[in-house]
C-alpha cells in the first residue's frame, strides 16, 4: 500500500476510480432521469467513488467550489454558521447530491456539509458537469431548480425574519417562492422607480447608491446576504429613494406587491415580521440619506 494510500486511510477517506458505467444513473439518482447514455459516460468517465467514515467535513462554509457529489450510500448534513453557532439546516441521504451552488454560480460555499454516518460518495469533476450542461437544458434547469430551493430553505434556516418559524411553513415558502439570479454589473432598479415589493439578498453583494440634491452620485453602502432592498421611497411613496446595482453575481428572492398580499393571506405572522424587518432597515436608510441631502 502506497504511502498516499495510508494518509487517505487515516483521514476517513478512502477513494477508488468508478469502473462500472452504471454507478451513475437515472434509476439511482433521480435529477439524471432523461440523459442521454453519452451524457452519463461523461459524468461517469469523470467520477470517484469515494468511502467515507462518519464526522469528515467533505465541504467547509467559505471555501472555494469545486465538484458534484452524488450519495450512493449513508447520510450527510448541511451545516450554516448561525448567530456563531455551526447548525444542521439539512440532512441528505442515499439519492442524493450536493455541491450545486459552488458548481453553478463558481462563488465561495453557503453552508458546510459532513458525514452523519458511513457513506459512499460519488465525485464527479465540475468539468464534465459543466460539459453535460451545456448539453441538455432540461437537466440544467433541474439542478437550477434544486439550487433555487435549497438556497431559498437554507436562507429561511438562517435569516432573522423567518429563522423561528415551523420546518412545514419554511418548506412550503421554499416551494411557493423563486430565487432571481443576476449576474454582476447589472441594475436592480433606479432611484425615481415606482415601488413594487422588496427584495431580499441571498447571496451576493449590492452597490446602494442616491443621486443627492447636488445631483451628485452617492454610494450610500454595500448590502450583502440576509439584508434587504426597495425599502425605502419618497414620502408620498411614488419613487424608490436610491438605486441598486449588483457588485458581484446576485442570488436574491424578490417579494413584488403580488408575493406580498399572498404572504398576508396566508401567513401573517411571517408577514408581520417581515413588516417589522423591513421597517427598522427603511429608518436605517432614511437617516443615511437625511446625512447625504444636507
Amino acid at each position: 500500500m502506497s504511502d498516499d494510500q495510508d494518509f487517505l486511510e487515516l483521514s476517513g477517506i478512502h477513494s477508488a476510480n468508478i469502473s462500472a458505467k452504471t454507478e451513475l444513473s437515472s434509476g439511482n439518482f433521480s435529477l439524471l432521469k432523461g440523459l442521454s447514455p453519452l451524457s452519463l459516460r461523461i459524468l461517469n468517465d469523470a467520477s470517484r467513488l469515494l468511502y467515507v467514515s462518519k464526522g469528515v467535513e467533505i465541504m467547509h462554509e467559505g471555501d472555494n467550489p469545486h465538484d458534484l457529489y452524488f450519495i450512493k450510500k449513508g447520510k450527510v448534513a448541511i451545516a450554516r454558521s448561525t448567530a456563531g453557532q455551526q447548525k444542521v439546516a439539512a440532512v441528505l441521504k442515499e439519492g442524493d447530491l450536493f455541491g450545486e451552488f459552488g458548481l453553478l454560480r463558481k462563488k465561495p460555499r453557503v453552508a458546510s456539509v459532513f458525514t452523519t454516518e458511513e457513506s459512499i460518495l460519488i465525485r464527479v469533476k465540475s468539468e464534465s458537469v459543466h460539459q453535460v450542461l451545456q448539453a441538455d437544458a432540461e437537466f440544467k434547469a433541474r439542478l437550477e431548480r434544486l439550487l433555487s430551493l435549497r438556497l431559498l430553505s437554507s436562507f429561511f434556516f438562517s435569516h432573522p425574519v423567518f429563522s423561528a418559524l415551523p420546518d412545514v411553513i419554511r418548506s412550503a415558502l421554499s416551494n411557493e417562492l423563486q430565487v432571481e439570479y443576476i449576474q454582476a454589473n447589472e441594475r436592480i432598479f433606479s432611484q425615481g422607480n415606482k415601488p413594487n415589493g422588496v427584495c431580499l439578498i441571498i447571496s451576493g453583494e449590492v452597490e446602494v447608491s442616491h443621486v443627492n440634491k447636488k445631483g451628485q452620485d452617492i454610494l450610500v453602502e454595500v448590502r450583502r446576504n440576509s439584508d434587504v432592498l426597495g425599502e425605502i421611497a419618497t414620502k408620498d411613496g411614488t419613487a424608490l429613494a436610491y438605486s441598486a446595482t449588483t457588485a458581484s453575481h446576485l442570488d436574491m428572492l424578490k417579494i413584488d406587491s403580488a408575493s406580498m398580499k399572498r404572504l398576508h393571506d396566508a401567513y401573517p405572522d411571517v408577514y408581520k415580521r417581515l413588516e417589522t424587518y423591513i421597517s427598522k432597515r427603511a429608518s436605517q436608510t432614511a437617516s443615511r440619506l437625511k446625512d447625504i441631502n444636507k
